[in-house]
């Protein structure tokens, strides 16, 4: 972590102008790089660019969104759990986990009618890492999914809430 606080404002601002280079591999490794200073400052710039239209640099944004760990990046990460990528609302759902806040637990509900398993099942894996109650009913309506892996994140999820609450 950069510890001087010019310093790493100066690098975010410089990295960010990166993420309007004309490669794509240049603008993801910025999106990259802003997430490992993990600063809520490089927020404003990586939800700019949420919709670029390379897969690889959106995948990267919503990494890093992740990263950073901020529940201000929630209602941007929105509109990317109804992109057609897999992959990309796959990601979506694990930096919404990762974030924690119950903020997202309706859009990780609603991801677990997504008809990829993929998606399902990370959007289950999520729900227990934010470990809100809340989730519990559908959580246990996913015990009923035709997908394993879908199944199994569910019941472990359950048990993460279960032990947050027992340990609080």
């Amino acid at each position: 972590m950069i510890q001087n606080n010019e310093y790493r404002q100066m690098a975010i601002d410089a990295i960010a102008n990166k993420l309007g280079d004309p490669i794509p591999a240049v603008r993801a490794k910025a999106a990259e790089a802003l997430g490992e200073i993990g600063n809520e400052t490089a927020i404003p710039y990586l939800v700019r660019c949420l919709n670029n239209s390379e897969q690889e640099v959106r995948l990267s944004i919503i990494k890093a969104l992740g990263k950073i760990g901020d529940e201000t990046a929630i209602p941007h990460l929105v509109n990317a759990l109804s992109d057609s990528d897999i992959t990309i609302r796959t990601a979506t759902a694990e930096t919404l986990g990762k974030i924690g806040s119950e903020k997202a637990n309706s859009y990780l509900v609603q991801l677990l009618h997504d008809s990829v398993d993929s998606v399902r099942a990370t959007a289950a894996k999520a729900l227990g890492q934010i470990g809100s109650e809340n989730a519990i009913p559908d959580l246990i309506n996913a015990f009923n999914d035709s997908n394993e892996d879908v199944r199994l994140n569910a019941v472990d999820a359950i048990g993460k809430i279960g032990k947050r609450y027992a340990l609080a």
